[in-house]
């Protein structure tokens, strides 16, 4: 799997230029095993950008990178970056890459970090999460948050190794890691209607671009065609 590659190298340009704090996947937060109503009144504050993934069958080791302020840090609400970069097993299936991409996807609707409330659509790269005075107080931070995560992946067995990266530094490129996104999602996309068998014209395709630009994904489609 490396359609997403070249993206992942562009995050890596991203945060190039800032320093980094670097946590192991350590104990993980507290889960609240559902969904959870954080109301303003106890709101510490909001965080509010961008959250997605990118798969790879590249080695990544777990890794918790911080580029700016932790949460116990933050005074006010501010704009913010998730990104994951998620190792899968190679098996050198492309429907199962697929679905796998689909699963690891799933993965933020079923992770409810306690006081930490993290909203967005399955049809969107935005990502929005209130944290609560109460998960301030009891010093809730992006590595033990970050755990969780990672756990919830890797709770998928062909998940190998996952990178988590927070950005909350004010002087980011916010409009970058959008791009990134929504790159992201149209790859994403091409797949969807590639694995999902839909008989095309390249020459007439809005998803024309996204073949041409991304390797490999031109000669999948044609092998797809031939089934």
């Amino acid at each position: 799997m490396k359609f997403f590659d070249s993206l992942i190298c562009d995050t890596e340009k991203l945060i190039s230029s800032f320093p980094r704090k670097s946590f192991r996947n350590d104990i993980p937060w507290s889960d609240a095993g559902q969904l959870q109503v954080i109301m303003r009144r106890d709101t510490a504050f909001e965080l509010e950008g961008v959250g997605f993934n990118l798969v790879t069958s590249r080695e990544i080791p777990d890794e918790i990178i911080l580029i700016g302020d932790d949460l116990g840090e933050i005074k006010e609400n501010r704009k913010f970056a998730r990104i994951a970069v998620v190792q899968i097993e190679d098996s050198g299936d492309e429907q199962k890459a697929y679905n796998l991409i689909k699963k690891i996807d799933y993965v933020k609707y079923h992770c409810f970090p306690d006081g930490y409330m993290m909203r967005s659509t399955s049809r969107s790269h935005k990502e929005a999460v209130r944290v609560s005075k109460k998960a301030i107080k009891r010093k809730a931070n992006f590595q033990n948050i970050g755990s969780l995560l990672i756990k919830k992946y890797k709770e998928i067995p062909a998940v190998k190794g996952v990178k988590l990266i927070f950005i909350t530094v004010p002087e980011a490129d916010y409009p970058e890691a959008e791009r990134i996104a929504e790159k992201n999602y149209e790859i994403t996309e091409t797949l969807n209607h590639i694995m999902n068998s839909v008989t095309f014209d390249c020459n007439t395709c809005s998803l024309k671009t996204v073949c041409d630009e991304v390797e490999g994904m031109k000669e999948l489609h044609f092998n797809k065609s031939k089934m």
